[in-house]
């Protein structure tokens, strides 16, 4: 496959044109999310934001595995420039049909959840929360494959708006619900409807239907498989814990944790950016015969937003989380030092294996999904309180970045130096 050749004044170039746009956009969405959790977790104290939190979970796993599809269509739309009419009638009657099917399956799926009683099994004290949440299953697949169409073309002005309309309906739309009197119930709606707002800017991105078309669903989901194991493994190994601790410490922990959970995605989407420019910057160079300088810049940049962010947490943790969420979660506060240094561990984690498979080497991505069910099982079998669930969670982050930092150094060695020495 041919790579496109990069300038080598790689970080100076992404400040002009669409792709600094974007990045700018989606740190302003970022800082949006931020905003929704800081406001609720003072309006509802920590027992009802641990319901949210475990929501919030659940609706950012759906949304992340859907991203690693509207990452393949967006590779898959700028590689492919000559046959983009006919790629697009296939997104376009492809979207269709998920939405088609979404509108049916979601009635039969929301009548299993509350029959089944399956958000209890979750903890959620309402049955209504999870079928609430479903509503956003029809739009969420032709929202992925849209922006990945419009992300494909650099169309700036069509993915930005997309994003801000999305997170602003989220945003007051759920501070409204909440005035009103709706509860958490009516938050959870606006939450699953605000997707199918993000969709509306996007009407018409597929241009002028074409009679042709081209097989594509295949190949997506070939593309789009290592980073929907990379997006859900971050799911999980981030935030899954809110969830187990539901179920083992009860939702007054849950809400503790949660509110350390928000420092913890401070910290990871304040690097997660660096993750886009590692890919392309690495794959030039290595394609080119050059040794990965740009990787050296990301992982410095890293060190030095996790190295303050990290001081922070350890300097002032109760002032910290007094200005996050408010004085109602200062319980946790003795327990951010270790939610930092988890975030800090897997954010490496996620960095390495981004690199790796730069370097075409997925082992980075199947340690990622294998860590999962390890760390899950680490913290059902140890946790008794808070701090044995961080720890348990932490030992596993040290470990998974450890293994590799290690496999990246190997694989960044000269060919020459991994060879078996010669027997004369």
């Amino acid at each position: 496959m041919a790579v496109p050749v990069l300038p080598r004044r790689l970080f100076a170039a992404l400040w002009a044109g669409p792709v600094v746009a974007i990045f700018l956009s989606a740190n302003l969405v970022n800082f949006g999310n931020l905003g929704f959790n800081v406001l609720f977790s003072r309006l509802m104290g920590p027992a009802l934001f641990g319901q949210l939190a475990t929501v919030l979970t659940l609706f950012l796993a759906v949304m992340s595995l859907l991203g690693a599809v509207q990452l393949a269509v967006s590779q898959r739309i700028a590689t492919t420039p000559s046959s983009a009419g006919a790629l697009e009638a296939s997104l376009a009657r492809l979207s269709r049909q998920g939405l088609v099917f979404g509108l049916v399956a979601v009635p039969v799926l929301i009548a299993a959840t509350v029959l089944l009683d399956i958000g209890t099994r979750f903890g959620l004290a309402s049955v209504h929360l999870l079928p609430l949440l479903m509503l956003c299953l029809p739009f969420a697949l032709p929202l992925a494959l849209a922006r990945g169409v419009a992300t494909g073309r650099l169309d700036a002005w069509r993915v930005i708006l997309s994003a801000q309309i999305e997170m602003w309906v989220r945003l007051i739309g759920a501070v409204c619900a909440w005035q009103v009197g709706l509860g958490l119930a009516g938050v959870v709606a606006v939450l699953a409807l605000s997707v199918l707002a993000g969709l509306f800017p996007l009407r018409g991105v597929y241009g002028q239907p074409v009679e042709t078309a081209v097989p594509v669903a295949r190949d997506l989901l070939v593309m789009a498989f290592p980073f929907a194991l990379l997006q859900a493994g971050q799911v999980i190994l981030m935030d899954g814990d809110v969830v187990l601790a539901l179920h083992l410490l009860g939702a007054e922990s849950a809400g503790q944790l949660a509110a350390l959970g928000l420092f913890q995605r401070i910290q990871f989407f304040a690097c997660f950016g660096l993750a886009a420019v590692l890919v392309p910057a690495v794959v030039a160079e290595v394609s080119g015969g050059r040794t990965p300088a740009a990787a050296g810049q990301v992982f410095a940049l890293y060190a030095a937003v996790t190295g303050g962010l990290t001081l922070i947490a350890f300097a002032a943790p109760e002032v910290t989380l007094a200005a996050l969420v408010g004085p109602a979660f200062l319980p946790a506060a003795p327990f951010l030092p270790l939610t930092s240094l988890a975030a800090a561990a897997f954010t490496l984690s996620f960095l390495l294996a981004t690199y790796l498979a730069a370097l075409g080497d997925r082992s980075g991505i199947w340690a990622i999904a294998l860590a999962c069910p390890v760390q899950i099982a680490a913290i059902t079998i140890t946790a008794d309180s808070l701090g044995s669930l961080l720890a348990a969670k932490l030992a596993c982050q040290l470990a998974l970045a450890a293994w590799l930092l290690a496999r990246a150094a190997w694989c960044s060695r000269p060919a020459t130096s991994r060879r078996q020495p010669s027997h004369a």
